[in-house]
């Protein structure tokens, strides 16, 4: 875009064609002024301009009548459009020159009005008396612009200085139509019939000239340091000025009011008006209502970004909950017209906490962006891909003929996921589960698809990731199983529903009683005695199992020293401890004070970790094991062989006993594989100076071959069921007397 004068239009930040107010400030026309220059110095110079000047038809009074109407109604609607478009921003030079040129435009009428050939006002037409008129409206607009150029006025919000202004400007036109109508003997002679001008009238001139020369300049200074607070053009005031120069100039030339030099005069006079005009229409009507424009479709931009982020997810554009739950709405309102079939998945991804934790949240997030832009990549367009939130998707599969379609779209988009991705950089893999859910089968409404999918898809975690599972009924009862066994752990260890029963250890050697394992019992008021199999998982999801952890430790100390009190044997209390409390840092707090308050040494106390809660942070892990190890409780390793068994951590960590799984155990005479993982098991603990449990010994054919093997310690229903606490002490006497066997 090029402006007027041939130069680049400078544009706002948007770019859009709507000058900033410090580039609009910078600009004059200057291919007009050359214009107006030009044809100044033609008609004054050039022969056929000579030939013009001795014309006395060029500006008769009638077109000197329209050319001052035509000037006197842009000084009229300068003032309209000054006095009434008002601002808040609207500068005080704006009122001033509304003001000055509507007593511009008031002097400009007594001045039409006085010309030879009109009719009478007040006094009869004469030339010195529309002089007269012309000297003061040419000085008060002079004055006027050259007030305005001085200094910046800030807007004029009181509107008894506004009426102040404009009772000046009315005033002034009072007192010069005062003059000029009734006491023009106060002004010098300015025209004598048969001489012409007089030279107080052309030195009148040139004093306009002036003061319109000094408004020029300072305008001009101004458009180079011009803030861009700036809400009005000094580049078109100061263009006006220069106009009003040469159409004085060309009053000081004429030597015949109806020549060209007085044409020309008028002419540049209404364009001068024009142009200040522009200036004023500018900053009052034209910038407001483009900056209301602006602000309008900012507003609408911003309403429309409001809506959006209603209904999507900020980080990766995804449709959220709420629009999901309309998509589906309307996928099953289609289904039931076509008789097709909904699917709702819902998809998480695998270990996503652990890229998060390790690369930071901002490449997590890109990550999430990634994965949104390979499921969306992946299913067809009338699908819907959400986010949920975190790492959690939703997909809503529409117009499905039946469930294996499903199971094919999940398993594409699964098997895409699990390719590597660029992530700024940074080749990243992940994996996700998926639970489906379709509808009618597993639900009417998005809530209850949504929950049979959120159901599916811990089904598939469960079952080692990296994989989809299909709702089915018994899934949901688990689940509803596992959410009241949850509700009812929250207030069974306050209402006292928790036991011990305890199991003896025997060595199998001297047949002594060794030790005892304490294992816990749920007593539900209603339900009977829950197996730990059932609510023991839900614990540990919970994390109840820590508080009902502690209770076991205090309880199991408390029983051991009462046994003492009561004379029966030292006997080691074996006391199974969750992975999750083993993390906790107050751990070894609690073993203490469970220790002191029963009075129990604390090599009396045994606690049994599997090998999954050695595994992860081996560092810590071993801090934690070497804290326990100082205190003197004793460390076994509970289920060796089940898991992740490894001959370093056995090596590191300061354990003192392996105890067999009881899946080796029950098959040990019949099953040679067996029976070689118990030798290697036996044959390890004794190189690195460990003892062996042998759990679920059944008969006395394994508790033989187990001894011959070199097992140190068996427990299992040959020897003991587990019982309550009170009857410990019949079964000892019992085992004592069968066996012979005498007890320290």
């Amino acid at each position: 875009m090029r402006s007027a004068v041939g130069g680049p239009v400078p544009t706002n930040e948007s770019g859009s064609g709507v000058l900033a107010p410090r580039a609009r400030s910078r600009i004059l026309p200057y291919r007009l002024l050359i214009v107006l220059v030009s044809v100044l110095l033609a008609v004054w110079l050039w022969p056929v301009g000579q030939m013009l000047q001795r014309s006395d038809a060029l500006f008769p009074a009638s077109l000197h009548t329209i050319t001052e109407f035509g000037a006197i109604v842009v000084a009229l609607l300068l003032f309209s459009v000054a006095w009434f478009a008002r601002s808040e921003e609207q500068p005080g030079n704006v009122v001033l020159i509304g003001c000055g040129f509507l007593a511009v435009g008031l002097i400009d009428l007594g001045h039409t009005l006085s010309y030879k050939d009109m009719p009478v006002f007040v006094t009869p037409a004469d030339p010195e008396k529309a002089i007269h008129f012309w000297l003061a409206a040419r000085y008060a607009a002079a004055l006027t612009l050259l007030m305005a150029s001085l200094r910046e006025r800030p807007p004029v919000h009181s509107a008894v200085r506004r009426r102040l202004m404009l009772t000046g400007a009315l005033a002034l036109t009072a007192l010069v139509f005062w003059v000029n109508l009734l006491h023009p003997e106060f002004w010098p002679r300015t025209f004598i019939p048969g001489q012409g001008l007089t030279p107080f009238k052309i030195v009148a001139e040139y004093g306009v000239i002036v003061l319109s020369g000094a408004a020029a300049w300072f305008y001009y200074a101004r458009m180079a340091t011009a803030r861009s607070s700036v809400a009005y053009s000094y580049g078109a005031l100061c263009a006006s000025c220069l106009i009003t120069i040469l159409s004085e100039l060309c009053f000081t030339l004429y030597a015949n009011v109806n020549g060209v030099f007085s044409l020309l005069g008028h002419v540049y006079k209404i364009i001068a008006y024009a142009y200040i005009f522009r200036a004023i229409f500018v900053t009052s009507v034209r910038d407001p209502y483009r900056r209301l424009r602006v602000e309008v479709q900012d507003r609408r931009e911003a309403e429309r970004r409001v809506e959006f982020l209603a209904y999507h997810d900020i980080l990766t554009q995804l449709p959220n909950r709420a629009l999901a739950r309309d998509r589906l709405l309307q996928a099953i309102a289609d289904a039931r017209r076509h008789h097709t079939l909904v699917a709702l998945v819902f998809i998480d991804l695998d270990n996503f906490k652990t890229i998060n934790d390790s690369l930071g949240h901002a490449r997590g997030d890109a990550l999430l962006q990634a994965v949104a832009g390979k499921l969306t990549a992946n299913v067809r367009e009338a699908d819907t891909v959400s986010r949920q939130g975190g790492d959690e998707f939703l997909l809503i599969l529409k117009d499905l003929p039946d469930i294996e379609a499903a199971g094919v779209i999940v398993g594409k988009l699964l098997e895409a996921l699990s390719e590597p991705m660029d992530v700024d950089g940074v080749c990243l893999s992940t994996s996700a589960s998926a639970g489906v859910a379709v509808w009618p089968s597993d639900g009417h409404d998005f809530d209850s698809l949504l929950r049979s999918a959120d159901t599916a898809m811990y089904r598939a975690k469960e079952e080692g990731r990296n994989g989809y599972r299909f709702f089915d009924e018994n899934m949901n009862r688990e689940s509803l199983e596992r959410l009241t066994i949850r509700q009812g752990l929250r207030t069974a260890l306050e209402a006292g529903q928790f036991v011990l029963h305890y199991q003896p250890q025997i060595d199998l050697g001297s047949g002594r009683v060794v030790g005892v394992e304490a294992l816990l019992r749920w007593v539900h008021p209603e339900w009977g005695t829950v197996p730990p199999n059932r609510f023991v998982p839900v614990a540990e999801e919970s994390g109840l199992i820590v508080p009902i952890g502690n209770w076991v430790i205090q309880e199991a100390c408390r029983q051991a020293a009462a046994w003492d009190r009561a004379g029966l044997p030292p006997m080691v209390m074996a006391v199974n401890l969750s992975a999750l409390q083993f993390k906790r840092g107050d751990l070894e707090s609690e073993l203490a004070d469970a220790l002191r308050q029963a009075g129990l040494q604390a090599e009396r106390l045994e606690l049994e970790l599997t090998e999954s809660s050695l595994v992860d942070d081996p560092q810590l892990v071993r801090a934690r094991l070497l804290s326990l190890h100082e205190m003197g409780v004793k460390l076994a390793v509970d289920d060796f062989g089940t898991g992740y068994s490894s001959l370093s951590y056995l090596k590191r960590f300061p354990v003192d006993r392996l105890k067999i799984d009881r899946s080796f155990v029950s098959e040990l005479v019949s099953d040679p594989d067996d029976e070689a993982i118990v030798r290697a098991i036996i044959q390890l603990a004794a190189s690195l100076g460990l003892k062996t449990v042998a759990e679920g010994v059944e008969n006395e054919a394994t508790r033989a071959r187990l001894q011959q093997l070199g097992c140190d310690e068996a427990q299992g229903y040959l020897f003991a069921r587990p019982m309550p606490a009170a009857d410990l002490p019949a079964w000892w006497v019992s085992w004592v007397a069968r066996d012979g066997v005498a007890q320290p």
